[in-house]
């Protein structure tokens, strides 16, 4: 065993020592830049609501048309358009990291069954009256969070929710006295209202580990996607005589007509779908749900206005009323939420 030792240690001591690689240097890594200030996400999110209040205008617009297009037609348009405008936002980036498809699945799955509701109720129930139902998530959110969250909610919360609920019954009233189309258009804008909700408290979960344009992107892919899919399931598996009939006026179509569905189509899609989805993943990364949907609590007034001044609506006196006890609610939960601390 001796011999045998001493041979190995002789050869080990005469054979050439392994030449090291030279190290490379590590590169700096580039601090991370500052978080923007909250301020400044509430500011873009104050811009949603704007945006917001064009939309239910522009959709009665278009069902004002000769042939207007059905709902979830118009909705695939204008979500190809919403897809291509953040498209060409993100190009000069040039980002290698894959989009968030899981989460942008799931968040614009939630916003496409509401926009299709709310496109198919606004056939039967007026811009002003749609935003004012719409805004019940005021109160749906924070209660959504709180069961997310494990929070108990307070005792004023669950009040104001009676009073806005009062509200939409006096408006869903009015659509029980003039038949049972309005009062189906009521409750599917109530629908979109609650997965509007739902996609405020999911955001806000998500928002924070995922870039805002990444994850607008591929909720806007994800829309698309269920759009045409649920236009091929109704050409396929129904009539669809309404989607058949537009296609065939399209033709046909006066210019002054095609134009002003085309222009729907571009607003909708660049500026009441691109923009506020990339804005809303921008804002909620610093700001809680409850917050972020109080600052979208002023999208009635700016659809009353634009309601008004581009369709001529004049509000009824039980949208004034049920309107009127939402907004109670809705601004009893902002003082509330005011004392309590953030």
């Amino acid at each position: 065993m001796r011999p045998c030792a001493l041979l190995f240690g002789a050869a080990a001591a005469f054979a050439p020592t392994p030449k090291r690689l030279p190290r490379t240097p590590r590169r700096a890594t580039p601090a991370t830049p500052p978080d923007v200030p909250t301020a400044a996400r509430v500011a873009v999110l104050l811009s949603v609501p704007v945006a917001w209040g064009t939309y239910a205008p522009a959709v009665k617009a278009v069902y004002a048309l000769p042939a207007p297009p059905p709902g979830v037609v118009f909705s695939l348009a204008y979500y190809v358009v919403a897809l291509a405008c953040l498209g060409a936002v993100a190009a000069p980036r040039r980002s290698q990291n894959p989009l968030p498809y899981r989460a942008g699945g799931e968040l614009g799955l939630y916003l496409f069954l509401g926009n299709l509701f709310q496109v198919v109720g606004l056939e039967t129930v007026s811009a002003d009256a749609a935003a004012f139902l719409v805004q019940t998530t005021t109160v749906i959110v924070p209660v959504l969070e709180a069961r997310v969250t494990g929070k108990a909610v307070a005792g004023a919360t669950y009040r104001n929710c009676a009073v806005a609920f009062l509200g939409v019954a006096v408006l869903c009233g009015e659509g029980l006295e003039t038949g049972a189309a309005p009062a189906a258009g009521d409750l599917l804008i109530l629908c979109a209202a609650l997965l509007y909700s739902v996609h405020v408290v999911r955001l806000s979960a998500l928002a924070p580990g995922l870039d805002a344009l990444d994850l607008a992107r591929a909720k806007a892919a994800a829309e698309v996607g269920f759009a045409v899919l649920s236009v091929a399931a109704l050409a396929a598996a129904t009539p669809f005589l309404d989607g058949r009939a537009f296609a065939a006026s399209l033709a046909h179509a006066a210019p002054d007509t095609t134009a002003a569905l085309a222009t729907a189509v571009v607003w909708c899609g660049a500026v009441t779908c691109a923009y506020t989805i990339w804005a809303q993943s921008f804002g909620q990364r610093g700001v809680t749900a409850a917050r972020a949907n109080l600052v979208y609590t002023s999208q009635p007034v700016f659809s009353a206005l634009f309601a008004f001044g581009l369709l001529h609506e004049v509000p009824t006196a039980a949208t004034l009323a049920g309107g009127g006890l939402i907004l109670i609610a809705v601004a009893a939960e902002v003082l509330a939420m005011d004392e309590a601390p953030a």
